[in-house]
C-alpha cells in the first residue's frame, strides 16, 4: 500500500491510499474554494441529557446530487470533485461540511474506488483489504488526536441510506 498526502484548494487534508508503490499523485485541486469554516459544537439537551450536534454551517451542504456531479467521483475535464485525480483506489478526505470539527472532533470521508456504481460489498479482495487497511491508518491516526474519543466506520449509500 502506498499512502500519498495532500491539501485540497480549501486547506482540507486527502490522502490517497493505492494498491501500487508506483502510483504518482500530483493532481491539483483546481476548484476556487475558501477555506472552510465550521462551527460545529457538542450541547448538552437539559430535558434527556442526550449530547446533541449543533452544526448550522451544514445548510449549505451537497445533498442527493445526480449521478454525473457526484462530488466522489474523480475529476474528469472541466468537472471538478472532491479528488482531483482521473482515478483513485482509496481517497480520504475531511469532509466539507462536517458535523464535528475543530475540539468537537473530526469527520472524514472515505471512498472505497472510483467506480461511482461500487459498493464495499462487489470490492475485490484485494480492493477490500486496502479499505480495512486505509480505515486502519485513519483509526490510528485519528485516535491520537485530543478531539476524538471514537472512530466511527459506516458506509453511507445514497438515498438507500436515508
Amino acid at each position: 500500500m502506498k499512502k500519498t498526502s495532500t491539501r485540497l484548494a480549501d486547506g482540507r487534508e486527502l490522502i490517497y491510499y493505492d494498491l501500487r508503490d508506483d502510483t504518482v499523485r500530483d493532481a491539483v485541486d483546481r476548484r476556487p474554494l475558501e477555506r472552510t469554516v465550521t462551527t460545529s459544537e457538542v450541547r448538552r439537551d437539559v430535558l434527556l441529557g442526550d449530547a446533541v450536534a449543533i452544526a448550522s454551517h451544514r445548510q449549505g451542504r451537497t445533498y442527493h446530487p445526480p449521478a454525473d456531479q457526484c462530488p466522489l467521483c474523480p475529476t474528469t475535464g472541466d468537472r471538478l470533485s472532491e479528488i482531483p485525480d482521473s482515478s483513485y483506489d482509496v481517497a480520504v478526505f475531511e469532509n466539507r461540511f462536517p458535523s464535528l470539527a475543530g475540539d468537537s472532533g473530526r469527520c472524514e470521508v472515505v471512498c472505497f474506488t472510483s467506480d461511482h456504481d461500487a459498493s464495499f460489498a462487489s470490492l475485490t479482495e484485494e480492493q477490500a483489504r486496502l479499505v480495512l487497511d486505509a480505515w486502519t491508518d485513519r483509526t490510528s491516526e485519528l485516535s491520537h488526536l485530543p478531539s476524538v474519543e471514537q472512530v466511527f466506520c459506516f458506509e453511507n449509500r445514497g438515498r438507500r441510506s436515508v
